[in-house]
């Protein structure tokens, strides 16, 4: 990053020198990042509240795609570079008995949609990633009759996230304890000590390392250092049901006010409920009766083949979990600032945003952050987690500096200090 050119919150901290780093979270974000750092040589000891992708990496098909604006935005220059670097990784580290190549459809649902659709089609009309299509073109693709034409992204994919994440997780260089709820941060000469308590027998125990990631999603404001972040839940709820015989012709995904998956392993997955400010992980009815609506109103003849199917099944069966959102809606990763001092050090701010202030930023040395993903996960906590393993190591980051900055953690402290 060139430092002259950006604000003294951005400008990163003199390099901590790595010999063990700690990663809070056991979902795509702490996988992907753990095995970034693994794969040059470092020891790594990811903790886990649970069991890994038990929570917003838990669902049985995830889809890999970019649901980009036709705007030249961060969030569309992060879904794109993301998207590229997934499917790299995605090639080279995971069996293709856990995911597949077969395409995503995003439909012309509605007038929005259809609108944004044409100017990304209009605005760059031979990309490499996407091109435009009618419903007998389509259809085509699909393997089953669509009375609309979307938007094709050939190198889409669905994936299995629990397979992706326990496979990231299996490195030589990288320990998993699951059942460990971190309790505190604790900054100490050369280092921080995390405390954490094993749930199966409430074992207190601590880990010692030079550097700390968390990625925790929505409980990451749960530690000390973050516990003054606002934080956005979004719970999300799909549905798992038996594949009829019209959904078992399906060869790609489509996306559209929801999305279904094709059949993998006589299943089909699909949703998702999209409720924000909701804590709640667990599975309700009326969130699965929601995910048949969308279904239906997707493609009727297939939401009535697939219940035809299932309907001897107990329902509700899917997964249910809170994702994790920042107030711009992007991603928080990065070196974190010590918000305290921050809210010193730049308390000029409250009084007039454009004040200009050039004193270095005061950082907790060696703690990161990889969070507030949202539902765009797979596309993007991937790539954040290269980012985060190259500015540990001091190595060339893969994000531009325009998206270093965007997704900057410090972003959070200092709106705190210019909106009071």
């Amino acid at each position: 990053m060139n430092t002259a050119a950006v604000k003294p919150w951005f400008r990163p901290p003199p390099a901590v020198k790595v010999q063990h780093v700690a990663v809070v979270g056991a979902g795509i974000a702490g996988a992907a990042t753990a095995f970034a750092l693994a794969a040059r040589g470092i020891h790594v000891t990811v903790l886990e509240e649970n069991q890994p992708a038990t929570a917003a990496s838990g669902n049985r098909q995830g889809l890999l795609y970019a649901k980009i604006s036709p705007h030249n935005t961060a969030q569309t220059e992060l879904l794109l570079a993301g998207y590229r670097f997934s499917r790299q990784l995605l090639t080279q580290t995971l069996p293709l008995e856990y995911w597949q190549t077969c395409g995503v459809l995003h439909l012309n649902h509605n007038e929005r949609e259809t609108e944004r659709n044409r100017q990304l089609a209009a605005r760059f009309p031979n990309h490499d990633l996407y091109q435009a299509v009618n419903a007998e073109e389509a259809g085509e693709l699909a393997g089953i009759e669509l009375d609309i034409g979307g938007l094709w992204w050939h190198q889409g994919a669905w994936i299995h996230p629990p397979s992706w994440v326990n496979t990231l997780l299996t490195h030589p260089n990288i320990r998993v304890i699951a059942h460990a709820r971190v309790r505190t941060l604790e900054i100490k000469e050369n280092g921080w000590d995390v405390v954490y308590q094993l749930t199966e027998n409430n074992e207190a125990c601590t880990l010692h390392a030079s550097h700390v990631v968390v990625c925790a999603g929505i409980n990451s404001n749960r530690f000390q250092p973050f516990t003054d972040w606002t934080l956005h839940p979004i719970r999300g709820q799909t549905t798992t049901a038996n594949s009829g015989e019209l959904a078992k012709k399906l060869r790609c995904a489509l996306s559209g006010e929801s999305y279904i998956s094709p059949s993998w392993q006589n299943k089909v997955c699909f949703g998702a409920t999209f409720l924000p400010q909701n804590n709640d992980n667990h599975l309700h009815l009326d969130d699965e009766t929601h995910n048949w609506q969308t279904l239906a109103r997707l493609h009727l003849a297939l939401a009535h083949d697939i219940q035809a199917a299932s309907q001897h099944t107990i329902r509700p069966q899917g997964h249910a979990a809170v994702r994790c959102d920042a107030f711009d809606h992007l991603p928080i990763v990065g070196v974190a600032g010590n918000a305290a001092a921050m809210r010193r050090v730049y308390a000029r701010l409250a009084s007039d945003k454009n004040y200009r202030i050039n004193d270095d930023c005061p950082y907790w040395n060696g703690l990161y952050v990889n969070t507030a993903h949202g539902s765009r996960g797979l596309a993007t906590a991937p790539i954040c987690g290269e980012a985060i393993a190259c500015a540990i190591l001091g190595l060339p980051s893969p994000l531009s500096m325009r998206l270093q900055t965007a997704l900057h953690p410090n972003r959070l402290i200092i709106r705190g200090i210019t909106h009071h």
